[in-house]
This record gives structure tokens, C-alpha cells and sequence, in this order.
């Protein structure tokens, strides 16, 4: 029995690997209660087969048993798991940090057969839309095409402490339609404040007595280096 992996698994998974191995254990047990009663129920049955047969049959009992990991592994069969996709046509955003943001989304299998059916659908696309704080003001906005059969990606936003929302599109044609939208997020700023100044005067206070004015922090450039997609055209 592999320790290591025992501990990697879930609590559900190991009340469901107790189960097919015939152990009786109370609800809500914790789990370093579970894992050693399944360490003692393997060693026992492992003791017991090795006084049950001799040694052609334990070669024999071996060559077709597989390795314990295998049997772990299958036991997991039986366990809860989270559904990979609910067929429903959605997308999401994380903000991750002051520059990269994780989007995932799904489209709907009547619908993804509904423009895969359709001669102009060429290809589907995200666009991400950044939010404009002045009234009036058009929002910016770039796209990102991707593929059929991807269901997320990694998108770097051009501006820290701005909002974004992401659309996901269908092209058909000449036209775009619009199949899901997220909400809006907010990315994270990446220092606190261009200056102990631009501070109110409780946060300039509690930034003073950490010691924040003695460090010497430089600006992060404005260009990304690892950047993957261009800003925003104004």
C-alpha cells in the first residue's frame, strides 16, 4: 500500500476505497484515522493470503493482481467526482494577478452543433472588454481567437486595478454573435500606491510603521516581457 498516495486522495475517495475493501468506518472520521485502518485492513489481508496458499500460488496471485497503486487507482471508480463540463453555454474569469487572468467556458452541444451546421461559422473567439470609468467613453476591447475543442485559457491584461469583462462569440461570416458573457472582475494593483502620498491618511500611517517608506521598491516597466497579446487600441 502506497502511503503517499493515500494521503493525495480525497476523504471521499478513501471512504469509498474503505468501502470496497469491506471496512465498516464511522461517518466524519478524520482522515489520518482512515488511512491507517486502511494500511492495517491491507497489511491483514496481505498476511492472511500469504498463509493461505503456497508459494506457486502467491507467484501466480501476484503476476495477475497488479501493483497496489493499480488497485488504488481503480477503487477511485467509485468515488464522487466533479463533473469535467454541465453542457451549458457560459464563460468565466479569475483574475489571478495585477496582469494575467485564467478564462474557462462551454458552449452548449445543441447550440456548438447548431453553428458547426452553418457554412459561414468559421471560428469561435473571446473578446475582452475593459470596462471605461468615464461616461461616454467607448470600452476598449481585443479578441482572442480560439480553438473547438479548447475550453479555457491564460489572457494577459494590459492594465493593473482595471475592470474587464469577456464575451464569448461565435463568427459567422462577416457577423458575430454573442453567445455567453462574464461578469466583470477586477484586477488586483501590483503596489499599493505610486506613492506613501497618494494614500489616505490611516493607510499612509499604517504603511509608515511597517517600514514601507525605507524599502526601495522600483516601478515595474510598462512593457511585459512574457507578454503574449497586445494592449488595447485606444
Amino acid at each position: 500500500m502506497n502511503v503517499e498516495r493515500l494521503n493525495g486522495l480525497s476523504i471521499d475517495a478513501l471512504y469509498a476505497l474503505a468501502d470496497k475493501m469491506g471496512l465498516d468506518l464511522p461517518p466524519e472520521l478524520e482522515r489520518v484515522f482512515v488511512v491507517e485502518a486502511l494500511l492495517e485492513a491491507f497489511e491483514e489481508d496481505s498476511e492472511e493470503r500469504k498463509a493461505s496458499g503456497d508459494a506457486a500460488v502467491h507467484i501466480e496471485e501476484k503476476k495477475y493482481s497488479g501493483s497496489e497503486l493499480d488497485e488504488i487507482d481503480a477503487s477511485l471508480d467509485a468515488a464522487p467526482c466533479i463533473e469535467c463540463r454541465y453542457n451549458e453555454t457560459v464563460v468565466h474569469v479569475i483574475a489571478r494577478d495585477p496582469e494575467w487572468a485564467f478564462v474557462f467556458w462551454d458552449v452548449k452541444d445543441d447550440t456548438f452543433d447548431e453553428l458547426r451546421a452553418n457554412p459561414a461559422f468559421s471560428c469561435l473567439f473571446l473578446r475582452v472588454v475593459k470596462e471605461s470609468a468615464s461616461e461616454g467613453k467607448a470600452a476598449a476591447s481585443f479578441e482572442v481567437v480560439v480553438g473547438d475543442d479548447d475550453d479555457h485559457w491564460y489572457l494577459h491584461l494590459p492594465d493593473e486595478g482595471c475592470s474587464y469583462r469577456v464575451d464569448l462569440y461565435a463568427r459567422l461570416g462577416s457577423r458575430s454573435r454573442l453567445l455567453a458573457h462574464s461578469a466583470i472582475v477586477r484586477t488586483p494593483r501590483a503596489l499599493m500606491a505610486d506613492s506613501l502620498a497618494a494614500l489616505d491618511a490611516d493607510a499612509a500611517t499604517l504603511a509608515t510603521l511597517s517600514g514601507l517608506a525605507s524599502l526601495e521598491i522600483v516601478q515595474a516597466p510598462e512593457h511585459h516581457p512574457s507578454r503574449i497579446l497586445g494592449g488595447f487600441d485606444e
